[in-house]
């Protein structure tokens, strides 16, 4: 994700029900060779990214769209369009379309129809868990292999990943990525939440990936399971998440997809002082 694009959400939001992580992604991914070098990456997360269908692989399609049922926040149904190169996501769900055009994060025909969740907060939120460990890969993203790391019962080889200063619109967000020792499949995701607050802290959520299914050599997953996460143990659930009819194009979507609509209402980022 060139500037970047993460994502977090490790607050206790009364505006919504849940706890997820911000997006940050708003610049166009750079496909550049040095971004491809597998050695540029720590063993472990190469070892991740081969078993989740490769890099290459990943970098070769220009778009990916998907359906999804989710408690996040509020009961919902959606489908997302995202264009893999810009990041550019174009939202539909019931009585509203959210987009992010390059720039703008716009709803249409308003905020109001959204919901109370922040729009530019979730824009690629749920994209970004869709998509990991392959965006983790981005640019402007620092790696620390932090050995084996005991969850419950299970033993996971876990990966620390924060992000170089002015990366997206929350650097200081924190993901630890929880992989099979064996397999190297993702299992667990710990992440921090900094967009609403811009405050570094250690408070992570956890995301559990409990099912997985291939699309066009890519491993992705079919669901996910968003639970709060405190003094090391993972807790109570706060969300389900459900991936249908998910497809992969090498083409890039039409951009008329992403254009801000005249009626839209544009959802600007929080700055911190």
């Amino acid at each position: 994700m060139t500037s970047s694009y993460c994502i977090a959400l490790s607050l206790t939001l009364g505006l919504m029900a849940c706890n997820a992580p911000t997006e940050k992604k708003q610049e166009p991914v750079e496909q550049t060779e040095a971004a491809s070098n597998m050695d540029a990456y720590p063993e472990l997360f190469q070892k991740a990214l081969e078993a989740h269908g490769g890099l290459d692989v990943w970098r070769s399609f220009g778009s990916l769209k998907y359906d999804l049922e989710t408690t996040l926040g509020e009961e919902k149904k959606e489908t997302h369009i995202i264009d893999l190169w810009t990041r550019k996501v174009r939202i539909t769900g019931q009585g509203y379309i959210l987009g992010m055009d390059g720039k703008d994060v716009w709803v249409s025909p308003s905020k109001e129809d959204f919901g109370r969740m922040s729009a530019r907060f979730y824009h690629n939120l749920i994209f970004y868990f869709f998509s990991i460990p392959q965006v983790l890969a981005d640019p402007g993203i620092v790696y620390e292999d932090l050995g084996e790391r005991t969850l419950g019962d299970k033993t996971y080889r876990a990966l620390k990943a924060s992000f170089k200063e002015g990366t997206g619109d929350a650097d200081d967000d924190l993901y630890i990525a929880h992989f099979n020792p064996e397999t190297y499949q993702l299992e667990v995701l710990l992440y921090t939440v900094t967009y609403f607050s811009g405050e570094k802290h250690e408070n992570y959520n956890a995301l559990v990936y409990d099912n997985w299914q291939t699309v066009n050599g890519l491993k992705v997953p079919a669901s996910m399971v968003g639970y709060k996460f405190e003094n090391g143990e993972i807790g109570e659930v706060r969300y389900n998440t459900l991936f249908t009819g998910v497809e992969f194009k090498q083409e890039q979507p039409d951009q008329e997809l992403f254009a801000v609509p005249e009626t839209a209402e544009i959802d600007s980022l929080i700055v911190h002082e």
